[in-house]
């Protein structure tokens, strides 16, 4: 356990480097931001948090609050004049005999590594300890050095520091400090202001520690897992292998990728084993997919359950929704916004759902729009078929119960319900509830005008002759003897 010991997490810089004009604390990696990684290793370790906020704050706060409402405490670094300089705030509030310094942008780091620290520190009872790390060529990164030559150790600069030095004495600073609060008490208020920046670095305690001669310690860990964000470059580096670590999780449970590297997926999502998932899939926060699914490529799924052997075709969007079990959606399907498909359900292609509950066994497959709908089990939705939801004022539902048969081309104008066992005639419009075992046939009358010509046309074109099709004796298309076209002479 680690005993005895508080955090502080520095979270008020600017973020210039990123050069968006917001604080690089709420990009998100994997669909999370970036504060919230070490306040989960934090948290998970049980040590109490200080968080010093200073720019966008309120940003930052909000973020926090959302996932950890009442476990982390604030403290607002008003003049912003260095990490040594936001310490100092809490310098009259250190509850803990061990101090844990560190920076916010630090989205892959672990638990072992503040475990580490924690025992090293406390094994030689050091004044300092800090965490570093080696990189085969730091002089593209924006990290301080770590100067070490046998027991001496100090934090310098790259533009102060020969090739030489870089190359064989050299680690990477972490910005992960350790400190006994004895040792702060007395030192802190030694550090200077830095003539270049006009700030207060946590750094120069080093070098204090050193010239006078407390025991400083390093714990070296990956570099990849102490690695910051102060640009595009470095933010898209980390997002690669945090993505990549996800995937390999999934790999070792069964999911099958068909190219990798091309997937986008969130931290928080679960896939069951045997599935496969497409190239250009987006897998994002809140998705659970089950077990023997087939996600083709192009396919976005956000916030949303995928039922086991279910299929999703290509060109796919999946928002705040529900697919039942050995259901198949898409290609090029929109389903969103609470919509509940259930089993063994066919949603095709260009049909898009919002607000809509669709029993098992349903089948829409071609150019609908269903909205604000209530849909029974064993239920045909012919192509194009619309449900007219919006009355320019409200939502209205449409109701459609078991077994109804709509046909081609309808329009359901809501609030309108279909009784169970109905059909509904191609081409209709239906403004009144049909009942049960009914046939509901709503469209003009044809009208064929032989000979027919049009003024405008009469001297360039032959007259063209309008001729009607073959009866079809088909459920969906249903003709009765009102039907029969007229002939207007």
């Amino acid at each position: 356990m680690l005993l005895n010991m508080q955090a502080i997490v520095l979270a008020a810089g600017k973020s210039t480097r990123l050069n968006t004009g917001n604080t690089k604390l709420i990009e998100k990696i994997c669909g999370q931001e970036i504060i919230l990684y070490p306040l989960a290793i934090l948290q998970d370790l049980a040590i109490p948090t200080t968080v010093i906020v200073g720019f966008q704050k309120n940003k930052i706060k909000s973020v926090i609050e959302k996932k950890y409402p009442d476990s982390i405490t604030y403290l607002e670094q008003e003049e912003i004049n260095g990490t040594a300089g936001a310490l100092r705030l809490l310098q009259s509030r250190f509850q803990h005999s061990h101090i844990l310094v560190m920076k916010a942008d630090l989205p892959l780091i672990s638990p072992d590594i503040i475990e580490s620290l924690y025992a090293q520190h406390t094994a030689t009872r050091a004044a300092v300890s800090l965490v570093t790390a080696h990189n085969g060529d730091p002089s593209g990164f924006s990290y301080s050095r770590v100067l070490k030559k046998g027991a001496k150790i100090s934090i310098r600069k790259a533009h102060e520091l020969s090739i030489d030095e870089i190359q064989h004495y050299c680690c990477v600073n972490a910005g992960i400090y350790l400190f006994s609060r004895s040792f702060l008490e007395k030192e802190l208020d030694k550090i200077k202001k830095n003539a270049v920046t006009h700030e207060f670095h946590i750094s120069d305690l080093v070098n204090i520690a050193t010239e006078n001669g407390y025991t400083v310690t390093t714990t070296i860990v990956p570099f990849d897992q102490i690695r910051g964000v102060n640009t595009h470059q470095e933010l898209w580096a980390i997002e690669q292998i945090k993505r990549s670590e996800l995937i390999r999780y999934w790999m070792d449970r069964g999911v099958r990728f068909s190219s990798a590297q091309t997937v986008h997926m969130d931290l928080n999502i679960t896939i069951g084993s045997g599935t496969f998932i497409g190239s250009s899939v987006h897998l994002l926060s809140g998705t659970r997919i089950g077990t023997e699914c087939t996600i083709h490529p192009f396919t976005i799924i956000d916030n949303s359950s995928i039922g086991d052997a279910a299929t999703v075709h290509p060109h796919s969007v999946i928002r705040n929704a529900t697919i039942g079990a050995h259901s198949n959606v898409g290609p090029f399907a929109h389903i969103q916004e609470e919509s509940t498909i259930g089993n063994n359900c066919s949603i095709g292609n260009f049909v898009e759902t919002k607000r809509v509950s669709i029993g098992d066994n349903t089948k829409a497959k071609h150019l609908s729009y269903l909205g604000d709908a209530q849909i029974g089990s064993n239920v045909n939705i012919g192509a194009g078929t619309i449900t007219c939801n919006y009355d320019g004022t409200k939502k209205h539902i449409t109701h459609i119960k078991d077994n109804v048969f709509i046909g081609t081309n309808n329009s359901l104008v809501a609030p309108v319900t279909i009784e169970q066992n109905s059909f509904t005639a191609a081409g209709s419009v239906i403004t009144h509830n049909v009942p049960e075992n009914s046939l509901a046939i709503a469209r003009a009358r044809q009208v064929n005008k032989e000979q027919y010509k049009k003024k405008s046309f009469e001297s360039h074109e032959p007259a063209q002759r309008i001729e009607s099709k073959e009866s079809v004796s088909f459920i969906g298309a249903y003709k009765t003897n009102n039907d029969a076209p007229t002939t207007d002479q």
